[in-house]
């Protein structure tokens, strides 16, 4: 870095900008090797996302799928360009006692803005050597650095591979689509599928008979995970909770804002609130275990199987109580009839329960009878107001029966 004379980069964003504009101004002239081209650029959005900017070549051999020369060209690319400079060269440490195998430190690099891009965007700085920040442009340069935010952004796709041909050795480009017969010598013949149709007739075929398939039929309208009919409103209510529940749920920004709407389009058909579903996948998170022990890869998928198995448990115990209210509900027929033989007997419903409009001392003894566990809280709240609503022998007769532990209050 003391001999670099740019500035060093705030940002990789920047950065890309400044290398998009090395890259069109053509200000590398190779005298061997490779050109300034894609496969640097690629180099330069992997950099770009390092801090600090400390690669190894193994790894950015990984990243860029190139091997370690090319890696190293490139390298030397963005170096002789000043896009790159070393802030410490790699070594190799000394063995120590008690090592096996050599270790190596990589090397560290500072990404910098060469002096030529902002002479030609006429970027004006501040301050003093690699330190200098920018504080203004011109108007001819802001035009050229929105292009270059836009070149900066878009991500730079791997060139599709070449095959070497066995016999001639000239390069053969290793197309997607399989070339049709009939075509010059140096195209590649692709095997017949049936009746003299190719592999591409084939794949349109397969590809229109897909899309006819799953084409939905007339009038047939889009419904949620468990079956309701997707409506305007539970679209927008759905849109309003996919926000608040990105923003306050950290487990389910993997997944995508309509992937997020459409499973909780659910929760918006039962009228639920925002705050609400966020507490509903709370205790999703809690059942699960999400967030905490580990982080789904599809967080709609986990919300839409914790939705079919609440659905599923929902007409489970609906089934169960239809089964138990089928059960009970025949009341005609001998064991009833027996019961209700026995009921006067054993004085079971001897004490009628309290009804409006009759004296208030009669009522107010009629609840003790209905309800003997208010006259137990009365006791326990003050004695004597206690007996002066309920009577002395009433309330005797509950703190006894209260005393005995063989009796339970309440229950008959």
């Amino acid at each position: 870095m003391s001999g670099a004379a740019g500035r060093v980069a705030l940002d990789g964003y920047s950065w890309r900008q400044a290398a998009h504009w090395v890259h069109g101004a053509g200000l590398y002239v190779p005298t061997h090797g490779p050109r300034f081209g894609e496969t640097t650029l690629r180099l330069v959005a992997v950099l770009a996302e390092l801090t600090p900017c400390r690669p190894t070549i193994a790894y950015l051999m990984r990243r860029l799928g190139c091997s370690r020369r090319t890696v190293q060209y490139h390298l030397e690319i963005l170096r002789a360009t000043g896009l790159l400079a070393w802030r410490s060269i790699g070594t190799r440490l000394p063995m120590a006692e008690g090592q096996t195998r050599v270790e190596s430190l990589a090397s560290e690099y500072e990404r910098l803005i060469p002096v030529s891009y902002d002479e030609a965007l006429g970027i004006r700085t501040a301050g003093e050597g690699l330190e200098r920040r920018m504080v203004g442009i011109s108007e001819e340069g802001r035009t050229v650095i929105a292009e270059l935010g836009k070149k900066a952004v878009k991500k730079v796709r791997r060139p599709r591979g070449t095959v070497r041909h066995s016999r001639t050795g000239r390069a053969v480009s290793t197309s997607r689509c399989t070339p049709r017969e009939g075509g010059t010598t140096t195209d590649v013949s692709s095997p017949c599928v049936g009746d003299q149709k190719t592999t591409g007739d084939a794949r349109v075929e397969k590809s229109a008979t897909r899309k006819k398939c799953s084409a939905r039929q007339t009038g047939e309208r889009r419904r949620t995970v468990l079956g309701h009919v997707v409506t305007v409103a539970m679209m927008a209510a759905g849109d309003r909770m996919a926000r608040v529940a990105y923003r306050r749920v950290p487990w389910v920004r993997q997944a995508s804002h309509d992937q997020l709407r459409w499973v909780l389009n659910d929760l918006a058909a039962r009228g639920w609130s925002p705050e609400r579903a966020v507490a509903w996948l709370g205790e999703v998170a809690s059942q699960y275990g999400a967030g905490a022990l580990w982080r789904p890869e599809r967080p709609h998928a986990l919300i839409a199987h914790a939705l079919r198995q609440e659905a599923e448990q929902a007409a489970y115990d609906q089934e169960l109580r239809q089964d138990a209210a089928a059960r009970v509900e025949p009341m005609d027929n001998a064991a009833m009839r027996e019961l209700a033989g026995l009921s006067s007997l054993f004085a079971l419903m001897e004490i009628p329960a309290p009804t409006r409009g009759s004296d208030p001392a009669e009522e107010t003894l009629a609840q003790a009878h209905w309800a003997p566990r208010t006259v137990l809280a009365a006791i326990d709240d003050d004695v004597d107001a206690a007996i002066d609503r309920y009577g002395v022998d009433l309330v005797a007769r509950y703190a006894g029966l209260a005393a005995n532990p063989y009796v339970q209050i309440g229950v008959r």
